[in-house]
């Protein structure tokens, strides 16, 4: 019986199915350069203007967590690292910085969002006490969600998970009922809140294929971005030439330079997110990439039309991109960068809480200090 090993099965595939996926890649690269000046003419699609001197005060906030094995079980640590920085005339310089951290053990039950939640809340409780420390932003950064979404909702079964859930909804209440008319755009001096999150990159695609000459097709955009109705005929016909690119690709493909999406309501045709009496209020959002090699972004926002309009969507878009920074593979801004640099200690801080915990249990010291205090009671 005549064989064919691996390396040889894999060369006669790559030979036969290369001209395929080639031309299907080109004409998918066909589809894209046609669309993309109808996507730019209808305004779904925005260049942003780069200005030759930056002045900014900015702070990021940068979270992370991970887990350890310990004693059959688990233990985690949490943490936030908030960068507060100043460009003076393209000089940039560090203002100051805090963190808050957490440590402790943890079981199985939903474990990466419950993690997700702490997170959440430790960046919260960073902008809120930036906020009430008096010092003054122009813009602050959270690498977490704004809001909850429906996928962060516990399983009626999974108790721990949804205490969490609970604690880090009531926290952002709580938050956005203190702080909301500190905020931009309901304080027009405050500093803008913006949450740069890597998902929904369907998003511009499916707001494009709906009829945009109806209330209903036009629900997702915020008009007051500029949109352009009278290319509507045109972006009717191009369902066809979508159909075979996938929204990643697409979306690389008509956001170039110093860009972004036109900014779109993120609570329409979605499940709702929590809390809802903030959310009512609006979110909103928009995509954008500082140059042509960089990663693509979601800037999530919190209001609505008409305090959100092309000149102010613009001015944090541009503010965005001027703060990204190669780190890597990706980029994001640079006192999130900063923030991240601390936190790779963390790993380690969580192997010497194991070492301690460990210790603590071989050595009894936890019940001998426990009887200690109760035989000092008698």
């Amino acid at each position: 019986m005549k064989t064919t090993n691996l390396a040889q099965s894999l060369a006669i595939d790559s030979q036969l199915r290369l001209p395929g996926s080639a031309g299907r890649l080109l004409k998918q690269i066909r589809d894209i350069e046609q669309v993309a000046p109808l996507f730019r003419d209808a305004g779904l699609v925005k260049a942003v203007h780069k200005p030759s001197l930056v002045n900014l005060n900015v702070s990021g906030i940068a979270t992370r967590s991970c887990l350890d094995k310990a004693l059959g079980g688990f233990i985690y640590a949490c943490a936030a690292v908030r960068t507060d920085l100043i460009i003076d005339e393209n000089k940039v310089s560090t203002r100051g910085s805090d963190s808050l951290s957490e440590l402790d053990d943890i079981d199985f039950e939903a474990q990466r969002k419950r993690l997700d939640l702490i997170e959440i809340r430790q960046g919260y409780a960073l902008v809120e006490k930036l906020i009430e420390s008096g010092e003054t932003s122009d813009l602050i950064l959270l690498d977490t969600p704004l809001f909850l979404a429906r996928d962060m909702v516990p399983l009626d079964r999974n108790l721990r998970h949804k205490a969490e859930y609970d604690k880090t909804k009531s926290a952002i209440e709580k938050f956005w009922t203190a702080n909301r008319a500190k905020l931009f755009p309901w304080n027009k001096n405050g500093p803008v809140l913006v949450s740069i999150l890597a998902e929904r990159y369907s998003a511009i695609v499916s707001i494009a294929k709906q009829d945009l000459r109806t209330t209903e097709g036009r629900k997702h955009l915020l008009l007051s971005d500029e949109f352009n109705d009278t290319k509507n005929e045109q972006l009717e016909k191009i369902e066809s030439s979508l159909s075979g690119i996938g929204d990643l690709r697409f979306i690389n493909g008509i956001l170039g330079n110093f860009s972004r999406t036109i900014g779109f309501r993120m609570t329409e045709n979605r499940s709702r997110m929590e809390p809802s009496s903030e959310v009512d209020l609006g979110v909103i959002g928009f995509h954008f990439r500082s140059a042509r090699g960089g990663q693509i972004k979601l800037a999530q926002l919190a209001g609505d039309e008409p305090d959100w309009d092309t000149e102010h969507l613009n001015d944090v878009a541009c503010r965005l991109m001027l703060l990204d920074m190669q780190n890597r593979s990706k980029t994001m801004p640079l006192p999130q960068i900063l923030g991240y640099q601390q936190l790779e200690i963390l790993p380690k801080f969580t192997e010497y809480y194991r070492k301690g915990l460990h210790g603590a249990l071989r050595d009894n010291e936890v019940e001998t200090t426990w009887l200690a205090g109760l035989e000092e009671g008698f």
